[in-house]
């Protein structure tokens, strides 16, 4: 009995010593680097949704791919400079955030990007602009990929691509159907984001998708409430005494909805 209790000791011993001697295992041994966190590499925003902002700005999300620090470490973004692919402009249509950090003990940081509505978006032009991570000390190592680099498009005013035409007779989509709102232009559209508003939220409705045969109840809602919108702001346009509404992107007709008259 005594040479088992012996024995058991001795392994025991043996145990703590192997135990003692390996190091701690590393979380991550190789330099950190770091990387967009967005789910795509591209990056689209409207000012559509947000028809009273003149500007916004982007949270861009950086991960690290490595350890967290003890302390506050900057990470530095350059813009792609190239006019045959991009035509946003510094300062004119985009301004990045200047000190951009991963906090301490963290592995994920923001890049703020403020982005501004200009009149070539109101005129339905898409202006995009691209940027990309830069090693420097604190990060020197590559991050994953296919994350150094983003693509960001900014518009304003763009036909939804689930609008739908006048006779719905080929995509039969609710929004462009005559009972609904309509052939789209820009200036009806614009119409529509400002009678569809929220002022508690500062967000529009942008978008019907669905069919015109089956919608969503609300749909037809929405319907109703730009054309009291127009009723009240634009009464000439229903033959009544007051403002009206014409339409230069359709031979300036008066605009109407539920049904539309173009």
């Amino acid at each position: 009995m005594k040479q088992v209790i012996y024995l058991i000791t001795i392994l025991s011993a043996l145990v703590s010593l192997m135990v003692g001697c390996q190091e701690d295992p590393a979380l991550y041994t190789e330099a950190d680097g770091v990387y967009f966190g967005t789910k795509d590499t591209i990056v689209n925003y409207s000012f559509a949704k947000y028809p009273q902002k003149k500007s916004d700005t982007i949270l861009v999300p950086v991960n690290v791919l490595g350890n967290a620090g003890s302390s506050d470490r900057n990470f530095q973004v350059e813009i792609v400079k190239d006019d045959t692919l991009y035509s946003g402009i510094e300062g004119v249509h985009f301004k990045l955030a200047e000190n951009v950090v991963i906090p301490a003990k963290a592995v994920v940081g923001t890049l703020p990007v403020i982005v501004y509505r200009t009149l070539e978006m109101e005129a339905g032009k898409v202006v995009n602009f691209a940027i990309k991570l830069k090693k420097n000390t604190n990060f020197p190592a590559d991050g994953i990929a296919r994350g150094q680099k983003l693509n960001i498009n900014l518009a304003y005013i763009q036909m939804p691509a689930t609008w739908g035409e006048f006779t719905g007779t080929i995509t039969g989509n609710f929004a462009g159907y005559r009972d609904n709102f309509g052939t789209w232009t820009p200036t009806k559209y614009k119409l529509i984001l400002d009678a569809l508003y929220d002022k508690e939220t500062g967000t529009t409705i942008t978008e019907f998708p669905g069919s015109r045969f089956s919608p969503p109840i609300i749909y037809n809602q929405y319907v109703a409430v730009v054309r009291n919108y127009i009723k009240t702001n634009y009464p000439g346009n229903y033959g009544k005494p007051g403002p009206i509404l014409t339409d230069p992107d359709n031979s300036n007709l008066p605009i109407q909805v539920g049904p539309a008259n173009y």
